[in-house]
C-alpha cells in the first residue's frame, strides 16, 4: 500500500465522538482489516443525485469521478475508548 494513496486513506483506523449528554462525550474507535481493491475494467453510474440526496447534489449528475474503487468490504469492530471532555 502507498502512503498517500486514495487506498491508504480509506484504510486507516478512524476515532469518532459521541455525546452522552451536556457534559460528557465518549470516544470510540473503528477498525477493519484492509480491503482487497479489485482493478476496474469498466463502470458506469445509474444515479440521479438530485432525486436521491436533493437540490444540492444535483451537480453530481454532470461529474465524471476523479477515482473508481471496487473494494471487497470486511467486518468491522467498535471499540470503545475513554470519557472525552
Amino acid at each position: 500500500m502507498k502512503t498517500g494513496s486514495v487506498e491508504a486513506f480509506i484504510f486507516e483506523h478512524y476515532f469518532g465522538y459521541t455525546r452522552v449528554n451536556e457534559n460528557k462525550t465518549l470516544e470510540y474507535g473503528i477498525n477493519h482489516p484492509s480491503w482487497k481493491i479489485n482493478q476496474v475494467i469498466d463502470y458506469s453510474i445509474d444515479c440521479d443525485f438530485e432525486k436521491m440526496y436533493g437540490p444540492d447534489f444535483a451537480f453530481l449528475n454532470a461529474q465524471q469521478p476523479d477515482n473508481v474503487i471496487l473494494a471487497e468490504g470486511s467486518a468491522i469492530s467498535v471499540q470503545w475508548k475513554r470519557n472525552a471532555i
